[in-house]
């Protein structure tokens, strides 16, 4: 049986390495993106059970990365991070169908308690 495999899509190389690092030994397989490009080609290409994806980022935004990855898998369990929180921002990402909204800096114990949410989510229904 494969790792559960989560991506993370943020244009912060630093917040990419951190995550990666600190998720793998968790036991999942992670993968990170720095653009909506490659985040798109990476689910197409890696099928990931669950998605970080950063709301800021240069050239399409977040929200616009979202509803392309819903067209490409419209089941996806995508978790949306930011540090520019605004409720609008929040209520757009929860209509597209996101799972959760993390607030930046992270919390490692709040994004490892968020995947095994969003994890037994999926392993239930």
């Amino acid at each position: 049986m494969l790792p559960i495999t989560i991506l993370m899509i943020d244009d912060d190389l630093v917040a990419c390495r951190l995550f990666k690092k600190i998720i793998v030994k968790e036991g999942y397989r992670v993968f990170t993106a720095r653009d909506a490009t490659k985040g798109l080609r990476l689910v197409k290409d890696k099928s990931p059970d669950l998605v970080f994806l950063d709301i800021k980022m240069p050239r399409v935004n977040g929200i616009e990365l979202l509803r392309r990855m819903r067209k490409m898998k419209k089941d996806l369990i995508v978790i949306m991070l930011t540090g520019y929180a605004t409720l609008d921002t929040a209520r757009e990402a929860m209509a597209l169908g996101a799972y959760d909204y993390v607030t930046k800096p992270f919390d490692l114990e709040a994004i490892k308690a968020s995947i095994r949410d969003a994890l037994g989510v999926t392993a239930s229904g």
